[in-house]
């Protein structure tokens, strides 16, 4: 198992696969030369960007991505198959077609490729800080919203088609190209924004910025120590809000109840533990704040469809 919690972390995976990393015009590409394959970036990675795959993986793949910042990704399929997944019993299957998926909580996500299949794809991707850094206004019930419409969804989208073809054969370069792309990052997050508008039964939701603090100062308290959880009535007596709106925002911020993002946060953990391969499984249900083991084991193989030790083994092998 390939474990990637960063975009930086992300390039480092293509290096160990034998990749070449060539500047390019307006962006860069990673060169395969043994596999004749070839992955192009255009943008910024940590803002709008947009790419261009032609990639055989050598062996049977499973990527766990745990990335910290929300983000969407719309790809462009053109040949190949791959598996994405929370959980095992909830498979998306990403075909030819424009699908999308929607990263909105830290909970890790799981893709498996088959060894030896060729994926052909391109791809737009917003990641939240260029929403944010531009100051594009999104509602607050958006990221529940989009994953609710358009997560894991083969979307009929010739616009966002048009959006990546327009990239591809721009003749622009540097700061004009810069220029040019930010313009059809706001062009692209405003159809997607109108879509998921369009596609959702439920009205927008607007939070104050009180009840945004409040919930930034729960998660704050709850990441300090995994292991001591405070009770929910603790948490709401120390942030000043009652229990219904507390997760009526983590909901909304997090996509899930108090109580599941505490969950999420634990299992988090435990992989990264699991990987670190110095504790016993025993110590890590104890370190993440499981007093009975069998427990650990029922919720662990619930989020991620298999024991703690057949994990382990798997990322082991990576």
């Amino acid at each position: 198992m390939i474990t990637i919690h960063s975009i930086e972390e992300m390039l480092m995976f293509y290096t160990s696969f034998g990749g070449i990393r060539k500047e390019s015009v307006n962006g860069f590409s990673y060169i395969f030369p043994e596999r004749q394959s070839s992955v192009r970036f255009w943008g910024e990675l940590h803002g709008f960007s947009a790419a261009n795959a032609d990639f055989t993986y050598p062996q049977d793949t499973i990527v766990r991505t745990q990335f910290s910042q929300r983000y969407i990704g719309v790809g462009i399929s053109e040949q190949g198959t791959v598996q994405t997944y929370t959980q095992k019993n909830q498979i998306l299957h990403f075909r030819e077609g424009v699908n999308c998926f929607v990263f909105d909580s830290p909970v890790p996500f799981f893709m498996k490729v088959p060894g030896g299949q060729c994926l052909r794809f391109q791809g737009l991707y917003f990641q939240e800080a260029f929403f944010t850094e531009n100051n594009i206004p999104l509602y607050d019930s958006f990221w529940r919203d989009a994953k609710n419409t358009i997560n894991g969804a083969d979307l009929h989208a010739p616009e966002l088609v048009s959006i990546y073809r327009r990239i591809e054969q721009c003749r622009l370069t540097g700061s004009a190209f810069d220029t040019w792309l930010k313009g059809l990052g706001f062009e692209a997050a405003g159809y997607l924004i109108g879509l998921v508008q369009h596609l959702s039964s439920l009205p927008p939701v607007y939070l104050d910025d009180s009840e945004l603090q409040a919930a930034e100062r729960a998660k704050k308290i709850i990441r300090a120590d995994l292991k001591n959880t405070l009770s929910i009535p603790d948490i709401c007596k120390k942030v000043g809000v009652n229990k219904n709106k507390l997760q009526m925002v983590f909901r909304l911020t997090e996509g899930k109840s108090v109580a599941e993002y505490i969950r999420t946060l634990r299992m988090e953990k435990a992989l990264d533990l699991l990987e670190d391969n110095t504790l016993s499984i025993n110590a890590v249900a104890a370190a993440v704040g499981y007093h009975g083991i069998s427990n650990f084991y029922a919720v662990f193989q619930r989020t991620f469809g298999d024991t703690p030790a057949a994990i382990q083994k798997m990322i082991g092998t990576k």
